[in-house]
């Protein structure tokens, strides 16, 4: 027993020890207060990028499934396919200046981007017919893409501030890209319409206007942005939103 207490009381001293040897690290610069909180950031950084893959790549995989049984469902191919250009956007993309990591905004977020993911990706009922609305869901895409790439970079899934965009696509709306993917969640909902879609996709509408409008908050602290408001008045779709 009486080893069996030295032992403890020397292990104790060990580790206090070896944390007064942090510390002390820490104060002399080898691993500061920033560095930590830097490394933390990466860390949270990763864990929710490949989070935010796993849940794209599932519904790729989804897509193409049914693409492959059946090669007519061209609305179920550009469904997979914006969610594509979603996964390796998230891979290139670069670590903003501020990002918005309050919890609700996180949980919506997310929601927004991979709510989709519950959409169904059965036929269901054709209230306009595919040919139809394949061509104008592929117009949508077009118009993210160009989003996109007018972006660069400086794509995200949660609001963060990677630099104020005001060229290419942006000087038609200030979100381009959820205009796109609102626009394609419509024409795919009418050519295979089921209210289990109909309720995902209304959901998932009104957790991106959120997502916006915290997003516009963030932005909204650089004058440029503000400047920027002043002459694109719209954030989605011209004399509507």
């Amino acid at each position: 027993m009486q080893w069996s207490l030295r032992g403890i009381i020397g292990v104790l001293g060990l580790l206090t020890s070896k944390s007064e040897t942090l510390s002390s690290a820490g104060r002399n610069g080898i691993l500061s207060d920033v560095r930590k909180r830097e490394i933390l950031a990466d860390l949270r950084e990763g864990f929710f990028r490949a989070c935010a893959l796993a849940c794209a790549g599932l519904f790729v995989y989804r897509g193409l499934y049914q693409v492959v049984e059946d090669p007519t469902r061209l609305n179920a191919a550009l469904v997979a396919i914006s969610e594509i250009l979603t996964f390796t956007w998230l891979l290139v993309s670069r670590r903003p200046v501020t990002r918005d990591w309050n919890p609700l905004t996180v949980i919506v977020s997310v929601s927004a981007s991979f709510g989709v993911a519950l959409i169904s990706l059965e036929p269901g009922t054709a209230l306009i017919p595919v040919y139809i609305a394949a061509p104008l869901q592929f117009a949508a895409l077009l118009f993210v893409i160009w989003g996109k790439i007018s972006l660069g970079r400086s794509f995200a899934i949660l609001p963060g501030n990677r630099g104020v965009m005001t060229g290419g696509a942006y000087r038609i709306v200030r979100h381009p890209i959820y205009a796109g993917y609102l626009a394609g969640h419509v024409l795919y909902l009418l050519s295979a319409f089921s209210f289990h879609n109909l309720a995902v996709y209304a959901v998932i509408t009104y957790l991106q206007l959120y997502r916006i409008l915290r997003e516009e908050a963030l932005l909204a602290a650089e004058p440029e942005y503000r400047a920027y408001m002043e002459r694109v008045h719209y954030r989605l779709f011209y004399r509507i939103f």
